[in-house]
């Protein structure tokens, strides 16, 4: 069980240490930026050191400074870069580089690591919300595992499958062009990644009305993660069950837990819908136990808008 950290940055760092991945390394590679770290093989030190930083958080203007870019993966990427700032025995090479060639984008590269075994690593990072589609599937159809072309974002042309193929044949290929580039476009003082992989943590939302096979690679994870049209909270919930909303663009570590007056039963959640734009995803953390509340692990809800994926 994670401590109850204050500074909301903090709990977005732990967030972010400690969730897993959405996909195993079986749809495409996968590589955990603190693989082999003492952070991984001690973990202790690593919820000390977020602890240090949560009781004196003056270091965080440097480690996580202010953007204007308020994008949700914008702002996972730089999570990610704060923590490497302070693992000790990883380091970023550089991140966000920019390729091209006579005139012509070719991609970015998002981070490149030297990881704690030595290795240089480039790293494709992404922070994703999908949601399945059961209607989608064959009727006849009995796999275990669903394909990834049946989970959909919130934005419908943000679709798994779609995300999943352009790293595997557009991303994650670049490092293989950087010795033909010129020396201005990755510097010659840069060595040069030897592996590139991907990074991603979300969620994968099952519907609230009809269960489906879970993704093609999708990890285990503790709790439920399930999503819903607006008007059919009351409906398909239980109606004993307590909820915390958390405000958009803060999808990562959900609140602190509020007091008991303040929990929403499904019926109040049209309060929550009516503060938030006609077409805005609204997201909930349930609280099943006051009294054993872990944010990490607690089940979440996505609520889409009615005529969602119009």
């Amino acid at each position: 069980m994670l401590p109850d950290f204050t500074h909301h940055i903090v709990r977005d760092l732990a967030w972010v240490a400690f969730a897993p991945p959405l996909l195993d390394g079986s749809t495409l590679p996968s590589r955990d930026p603190l693989k082999d770290s003492i952070w991984r093989t001690d973990p202790e030190q690593l919820l000390h050191r977020l602890q240090q930083l949560d009781a004196k958080p003056e270091q965080l203007p440097e480690l996580f400074p202010n953007s204007r870019d308020r994008r949700l993966g914008n702002y996972y990427e730089r999570l990610w870069h704060a923590l490497l700032k302070l693992s000790p025995d990883v380091a970023i090479v550089a991140h966000n580089i920019a390729l091209r060639e006579a005139g012509r984008t070719l991609g970015e590269l998002d981070l490149v690591i030297r990881a704690a075994n030595g290795e240089i690593a480039h790293l494709e990072l992404a922070i994703k919300f999908y949601m399945g589609r059961p209607e989608l599937q064959q009727p006849d159809s009995s796999r275990k595992r669903s394909d990834t072309s049946l989970w959909w974002g919130p934005d419908p042309s943000d679709q798994l499958s779609l995300k999943v193929q352009r790293l595997i044949q557009h991303q994650l290929p670049l490092v293989k062009q950087l010795e033909a580039l010129q020396p201005a476009q990755y510097p010659q003082e840069l060595p040069k990644p030897t592996c590139s992989a991907t990074w991603l943590q979300g969620f994968l939302f099952q519907s609230a009305a009809q269960n489906m096979p879970p993704a093609c690679g999708q990890t285990t994870r503790r709790g439920a993660q399930l999503w819903c049209h607006r008007k059919e909270v009351v409906a398909l919930l239980p109606s004993n069950s307590r909820w915390i909303a958390i405000p958009h663009k803060e999808w990562l570590m959900p609140p602190k837990l509020p007091a008991a007056s303040e929990l929403l039963k499904p019926e109040q959640m049209e309060q929550v819908f009516a503060n938030a734009r006609a077409q805005q995803a609204v997201m909930f953390a349930r609280v099943a136990a006051p009294d054993n509340y872990q944010p990490l692990h607690a089940d979440r809800l996505i609520c889409v808008a009615d005529d969602w994926p119009a």
